[in-house]
């Protein structure tokens, strides 16, 4: 453990976290009153500077997502972080406030002995803040996770914007736990497919004929990406986004300088858009609406988002539909409800 006067105490303002260096550490600093307390300096959802951020109410607030903090123990109080800030000691010192660079051991919820298994089917944002929740709030059962992929509980968000861009391997999305999240109670996680749910019975299934008695189940396997019922949707070339699979596959089939179609002018649609312009392809968007997320954010700001869309050279096609995918064992063209061929 190393020692580091950071800063002096009349330079904090208590509703603004201060960067400061502890030797390697990049950590921030918290007022409060007299009292101190230092975080680790990013947000554990996406890395966002926490400097950045605000203190109000008792909570630090992320500036990129708003997930929430407790300011007294970095207890994660709002998602879309799962996990607590990482602490260190601080104190005052006459004038000054110091830190070590040594993280600040977790504090562990009792854990009593518990005989019911619970099962949590999928690892998604939803399926990891359920598994999370359990083992840090005590649950010593038997807790049985299960996803088809075989590197779960990852931040989907990161595929439709930094990973088609190419600023980022799909290898190298963001975990949405750390490990140290996962190695208490008794957690156990399984790379399988479900066959079959009994509810009467409370007994899964699994593909490879392995069974599961459960004394609780949480179904949390997320959304399906959906091809729309168009002839020509399963040509060579046709994709969905959902999994780093699915980003891969993606990015090995787009060149810059070559075209892209994107059906869809929701969020996923139009954040894919800007990411795969940014990457270098003559990117279409075919929508149903005249101005996009009307409906959800309004005619003005829908205008904003596709004039700014535009200037990076993104072409709108609508308001119209796909009537059909055109290709001879490859996707070649895309027909629209409007007679025009893409």
């Amino acid at each position: 453990m190393t020692e580091y006067a950071v800063a002096r105490l009349a330079d904090l303002d208590e509703h603004t976290p201060l960067r400061v260096e502890a030797g390697n550490e990049e950590l921030i600093i918290v007022r409060q009153g007299d009292q101190v307390r230092a975080f680790q300096g990013n947000c554990p959802h996406a890395g966002a500077p926490l400097d950045e951020g605000r203190v109000c109410g008792g909570l630090l607030i992320c500036p990129w997502h708003k997930a929430a903090f407790a300011v007294d123990e970095g207890a994660v109080c709002e998602p879309p972080a799962l996990t607590d800030l990482r602490r260190y000691k601080a104190w005052v010192k006459g004038d000054q406030v110091w830190v070590d660079d040594r993280p600040l051991p977790r504090a562990r919820p009792p854990r009593h002995s518990d005989a019911r298994c619970f099962v949590v089917l999928g690892a998604g944002a939803a399926g990891s803040a359920a598994v999370v929740t359990l083992l840090r709030h005590g649950f010593n059962g038997r807790l049985v996770w299960i996803d088809q992929e075989r590197q779960p509980a990852y931040d989907r968000t990161a595929l439709s914007k930094f990973v088609l861009a190419g600023q980022m391997a799909p290898d190298e999305v963001p975990m949405l736990l750390e490990p140290d999240d996962l190695r208490i109670g008794q957690l156990e996680r399984r790379h399988a497919k479900v066959r079959s749910l009994n509810a009467q019975k409370r007994q899964l299934l699994l593909a490879d004929g392995q069974r599961i008695d459960y004394d609780a189940c949480l179904l949390a396997t997320g959304a399906k990406a959906q091809r729309p019922d168009i002839p020509g949707r399963d040509l060579p070339g046709v994709f969905t986004l959902r999994s780093r699979a699915d980003a891969a596959q993606l990015l090995d089939a787009v060149e810059p300088g070559k075209p892209v179609v994107i059906v869809g002018d929701s969020f996923i649609g139009l954040e894919a858009a800007s990411a795969l312009s940014e990457y270098g392809a003559k990117v279409h968007v075919i929508g149903r609406h005249e101005v996009p997320l009307a409906k959800q954010l309004g005619e003005r700001i829908g205008r904003a988002i596709r004039a700014l869309h535009a200037r990076k050279g993104i072409t709108f096609h609508g308001p119209t539909q796909v009537t059909a995918i055109e290709g001879d064992g490859q996707v070649e063209a895309v027909m629209l409800g409007s007679g025009e061929r893409v």
